[in-house]
């Protein structure tokens, strides 16, 4: 049976890769992820995968959902991309540790709302 690929499906995609960055990412401080830079790259791989799910979501749940600020995902998403050996760890940390648990928490809410 084909999975289908709807808005809800994308949402939860999003939230799984979310939780990922987080449980990777727990109890590290911006030191370890310099530090370590395995860990560092697969929390920027799931970070990625989470805004290409986010990506995917259509435009009418984006425009019910003005509080999340889709273009700066996506933005985020390119700079980590194209430009990933000089993107500002400072700006990945808060990433992290801030944006990603915060729009999984504004992710839960709107689906539940479906």
């Amino acid at each position: 049976m084909e999975t289908i690929k709807d808005d809800n499906y994308y949402i939860l995609k999003t939230i799984e890769e979310i939780e990922l960055v987080c449980s990777y990412s727990k109890g590290m401080s911006m030191d370890d992820l310099k530090n370590k830079p395995a860990e560092f790259d697969g929390i920027i791989f799931r970070l990625i995968q989470a805004a290409e799910h986010a990506e995917k979501i259509s435009d009418s749940f984006k425009e019910e959902h003005k509080e999340v600020k889709w273009k700066n995902i996506k933005g985020f998403r390119n700079r980590l991309v194209h430009d990933y050996g000089s993107v500002d760890l400072k700006f990945v940390y808060r990433a992290i540790k801030v944006d990603a648990p915060k729009l999984k928490q504004t992710l839960r809410k709107a689906i539940r709302k479906k």
